[in-house]
């Protein structure tokens, strides 16, 4: 109803001025509507509204009548001031509109010297904000400067301290940046790095990413924008670990208009973009009150709509309130000139228009549609900040700020899980065995302790029982103890707070253990594969073929040495290397690598000397030749050589040993900084070697034993010994109970012809006895044996 009654005031006041004679009053105005910034295709129509109401108005001018004379500037410096020269042909125009930094600059420093006042509806350069340099300008568009406060408040909330500058070799940007810089310094902010380009923006981007700049400053033209923003993208200068601080006057999807240069398609620049920030100055009313034009905001921009179409996609639709606002300010502030001069000579040689206008301009106070205008001392005008963020492709307002009166009002909230870091985080790291890792290891370890254990027990147990103890069965019981020392070293290995003390203990678990476990298998070996070499050039058995050879194990001289050898050579080893050259905690600095926005140093505890994989070499050498000796005697003596041992099960288990040693050992070597991977293939082939020798040794005497339980023991009664016989298919029947057995049959044979030979004997002699008749004598019995 409001916007009829007003219209219908327009229509009769339009009717009444048509019979009022009129004075013109020529402003030049220079729009750019294209370029850099093309906000001449917003402004314009909504200047050209406000001269329409201002002369519909009987109040302000009257008797007058503006008449605005468009130039277009394109935002080019040098051609906006060849269009300011071709305005000056003209000396009917003393007022000025001018848009756009670059071409406001050079007009404004020279305007006055023509009796020219200048207003900016669309200039922000803080540049401009210098009275002694410009001494006849003011501007409706408050200063760039303004968007710093606004900036350094953002930083602050969201804790930000390293920032980075990115502008256009423009002095509106140059002096924007300088200033934010200053006032980052004051606030204790890193500057990380400032990169300005002309062009190409492509060097200054990759310097950017070289810096690992989080939060960027982009100070530049929308044209440059999206050069820039195609450039952050090929250098992954986007996504949740990046903002983007951008102006906010840039047109409504100024990212997808095709640009000179950009490379970049639509999808690839909408994902740049999404998420960046942009500060402006609110210029709209946010109370929404009857201004001096006697509309509000939203009677404004539906006006507005009509004088275009899709004038919110064009260029400067932020900033048309502005232009409104600055033909008001241009109005008001001369209809009070003519009213205090009484002079209708309106022209640009009048100096005393140009001064009372100045005085009048910066004694201006009104409410426009961009809100309350009001200049300060060097012509700029203080407002508020609004800031946006682009999210799902479109600007969401978050809050807005006046950085004069320090208020702050929030809007939206902003939708992420948290603020970005503004740098990698670096944090150091220690690598410790993780608790799965150490129970998974720890529960095997104990699994095969304790079968290690069980068999100890069962040796013992059936220690009379000469099926199940074969001869050499003692050194079985060493390699059990073996196993159990490299048991206890997965434990000391296992432990993430090591000392130079655990380190040495653990080194001797592991090279003692390793012997200790081995070498009675391998001397067994080497005793049967040598005994079966000498039986076999004997000369009491060359009539025998060698399958048919059989070996009587017995522990000897040899077996001992054997077996002691490689001890010493651990013993000496170790002496020597704890001597001179002592192991100790050291922690070792890995690769780092990034976890989220995080990049961790990592640090391992380890256990090291001057000369580490010196000693571990020579180790490694001499255990590496006794594994592959031990292979091949296990082959040997497994396929061609009989005894009355258990030497085929152990050699089995000598397989076994030597196959995980030397496939594990070399990754074990590779893994050496992974904790758990080290753990686990330290643990898992100390836990198969012993479990599974173990089976293959002591199983096949735990079957013996359960079958026949009463096989083999010893015993002083004989007949016991007669009533005990195995069947003679049993394979596993020793070479000794084979001639025990032998040696009773034959007893039994001699026992049967000494009482043939008695009972001859006494026949013989009852014979003599009867032919002499000499009475019979009993003979004495002699024993054969």
């Amino acid at each position: 109803m409001k916007y009829t009654i007003v219209w219908l005031l327009v229509v009769v006041l339009s009717s009444i001025s048509l019979s009022v004679a009129t004075t013109d009053i020529f402003v030049g105005g220079i729009f750019p509507m294209s370029g850099g910034w093309s906000g001449g295709q917003a402004c314009y129509p909504a200047a050209q509204m406000a001269v329409k109401d201002v002369n519909n108005r009987s109040d302000i001018l009257q008797g007058y009548k503006i008449n605005l004379v468009k130039k277009d500037s394109k935002c080019d410096a040098g051609l906006g001031t060849r269009k300011f020269y071709d305005l000056l042909q003209d000396s009917r125009i003393f007022t000025l509109l001018t848009g756009c930094s670059s071409v406001s600059t050079p007009i404004a420093e020279s305007a006055y010297l023509w009796n020219i006042n200048v207003m900016a509806y669309g200039a922000s350069s803080p540049a401009l904000s210098n009275r002694s340099r410009f001494p006849s300008f003011f501007r409706t568009h408050p200063s760039a400067n303004l968007h710093n406060p606004t900036r350094i408040k953002l930083f602050q909330m969201f804790g930000w301290k390293r920032i980075g500058i990115i502008s256009q070799g423009s002095e509106v940007f140059e002096s924007t940046a300088k200033d934010l810089r200053t006032r980052l310094i004051k606030e204790n902010m890193e500057i990380v790095t400032q990169q300005s380009f002309h062009a190409d923006p492509k060097v200054a981007v990759q310097n950017l990413k070289k810096v690992d700049v989080r939060i960027i400053v982009g100070l530049f033209y929308e044209g440059a924008a999206r050069k820039v923003m195609c450039e952050a993208f090929k250098e992954k200068l986007f996504g949740n670990r990046y903002v983007w601080f951008l102006i906010g006057w840039y047109k409504h999807g100024w990212h997808i208009v095709p640009e000179k240069g950009v490379d970049c398609s639509e999808d690839e620049m909408a994902d740049t973009v999404e998420g960046h920030f942009t500060t402006e100055i609110l210029m709209l009313n946010p109370t929404n009150d009857t201004t001096v034009s006697g509309m509000n905001t939203q009677e404004f921009l539906h006006r507005l709509s009509n004088t275009t179409t899709d004038i919110h996609l064009k260029g400067g639709y932020e900033e048309a309130p502005l232009a409104y606002d600055a033909i008001w300010a241009i109005a008001i502030a001369l209809n009070n000139s003519i009213q205090r001069l009484q002079t209708s000579d309106l022209t640009r040689n009048n100096g005393l228009i140009l001064n009372d206008m100045y005085r009048s301009l910066n004694a201006s106070s009104f409410t426009g549609i961009s809100g309350t205008v009001v200049f300060d001392s060097d012509g700029s005008r203080m407002a508020w900040t609004k800031v946006e963020r682009m999210e799902n492709g479109v600007y969401k307002e978050i809050l807005i700020y006046h950085a004069e009166k320090k208020i702050m009002k929030r809007i939206n909230k902003i939708n992420w899980k948290q603020p970005p870091k503004d740098r990698t985080m670096t944090v150091k790291r220690t690598l410790k065995l993780s608790t799965s890792a150490f129970v998974a290891g720890g529960a095997m370890a104990a699994t095969c302790g304790f079968f290690c254990v069980a068999c100890l027990c069962f040796t013992w147990k059936e220690r009379n029982n000469k099926l199940v103890i074969s001869p050499g069965s003692s050194l079985n019981s060493i390699s059990l103890f073996g196993f159990l020392l490299l048991i206890s070293a997965i434990f000391l290995s296992g432990l993430n707070d090591i000392t130079g003390p655990i380190c040495e203990v653990r080194a001797w678990t592991l090279s003692i253990g390793f012997t200790l476990a081995f070498s009675p298998l391998f001397a067994k070996l080497w005793t049967v594969n040598d005994l079966h070499k000498k039986m076999i050039f004997d000369g009491r058995s060359t009539k025998k073929k060698k399958k048919d050879v059989k070996v009587n194990f017995t522990l000897n001289t040899e077996t001992v040495v054997v077996m002691v050898v490689p001890l010493v050579l651990d013993l000496i080893v170790l002496i020597t290397w704890s001597c001179i050259d002592r192991l100790v905690q050291s922690k070792s600095k890995l690769a780092p690598y990034e976890e989220g926005e995080v990049i961790i140093n990592p640090e391992l505890k380890k256990c090291v000397s001057n000369y580490t994989t010196i000693w571990i070499g020579v180790m490694f050498s001499y255990k590496a030749i006794q594994l592959l000796l031990g292979s091949f005697l296990a082959y040997e003596s497994r396929s061609k050589i009989e005894s009355n041992s258990d030497h085929k099960t152990v050699a089995g288990a000598v397989y076994n040993i030597t196959v995980l040693s030397l496939l594990c050992a070399p990754i074990l070597m590779i893994l050496g900084d992974e904790p758990n991977l080290s753990f686990l293939f330290l643990a898992t082939p100390i836990n198969m070697c012993t479990i599974t020798s173990t089976a293959i040794i002591f199983i096949p005497k735990w079957r013996i034993s359960r079958k026949k339980p009463e096989f083999g023991r010893a015993s002083s009664n004989r007949s016991a010994v007669q009533r005990v016989r195995p069947p003679a298919s049993n394979h596993v029947e020793s070479e000794e109970q084979k001639l025990e057995r032998e040696n009773q049959i034959l007893r039994e044979k001699i026992a049967e012809k000494n009482k043939q030979i008695n009972e001859l004997r006494q026949r013989k002699i009852a014979t003599k006895n009867m032919s002499n008749g000499i009475q019979e004598l009993t003979p004495q019995s002699q024993d054969c044996e």
